[in-house]
């Protein structure tokens, strides 16, 4: 019994350990932070793509601008020319307003470039590190892996050697109750040898044998007994 419960125990604590093993392998953990690496590397360029998306369009915006601006001066031209130079004003006023556009654009463009620049920067760093990061895992995992083969060899040695312990204890006892066997077989043959007497029967079938001549011996004795008597009468 005692073999049993300690395989038992050994068994439940297998069990809750392969439990724990599956929440805390740091195999999953480490592929959990890649996967959210790589995540962070795919927003910073979804950013990045967005950035050169609204900068291209505030450029095609900055071609219009410039087309309105060659407009606005040909058109101011055109009227004095024509000799309406109050035409030709308001074709500069609007020039004017369009040239303060398209610094306010052509500025805002150098701001996006400088922020995409930082998203390059940013990206091709995140990309580096997760090269390393992947490296560093796939490496991590292999010593992970080949530790826990050493831990599961090891745990089996171990059983190995409970159970031929176990085994050991079995032969033993083994051996003792043959040993007692053989004793008695040639306690046995010993007395039939030198003509004992050899009684086969159990305590309880004995003492039912005995019971039963005593009643007869007493029997035997009580007929005895009333034979005498009659024969004193009878004389």
């Amino acid at each position: 019994m005692s073999g049993f419960w300690d395989r038992l125990r050994a068994n439940v604590e297998a069990k809750l350990n392969k439990l724990f093993d599956r929440f805390e392998d740091p195999r999953e953990q480490l592929d959990y932070a890649y996967d959210k690496l790589v995540q962070q590397l795919h927003n910073v360029e979804m950013a990045l793509s967005r950035a050169i998306a609204a900068r291209k369009k505030l450029e095609f915006e900055l071609e219009r601008l410039d087309e309105r601006i060659k407009d606005m001066d040909d058109k101011a031209k055109r009227a004095l020319k024509a000799g309406r130079e109050d035409l030709a004003k308001q074709a500069l006023e609007r020039k004017l307003v369009l040239v303060q556009q398209r610094e306010t654009i052509s500025k805002r463009i150098d701001e996006m470039k400088q922020d995409e620049e930082k998203l390059l920067a940013l990206r091709d760093n995140l990309k580096t590190k997760i090269e390393l990061f992947k490296a560093k895992k796939e490496q991590l995992k292999a010593e992970y892996e080949a530790s826990k083969a050493q831990v599961e060899v090891q745990g089996m040695i171990t059983g190995l050697s409970d159970d031929f312990a176990s085994a050991a204890r079995i032969i033993e006892r083994s051996e003792e109750k043959i040993s007692d066997m053989k004793a008695r077989a040639a306690a046995i043959d010993e007395l039939i040898a030198t003509g004992g007497a050899l009684d086969l029967l159990e305590p309880e079938e004995r003492d039912a044998i005995e019971k039963e001549l005593g009643k007869i011996e007493m029997q035997s004795q009580l007929e005895e007994e009333l034979k005498k008597l009659k024969e004193e009468i009878g004389g």
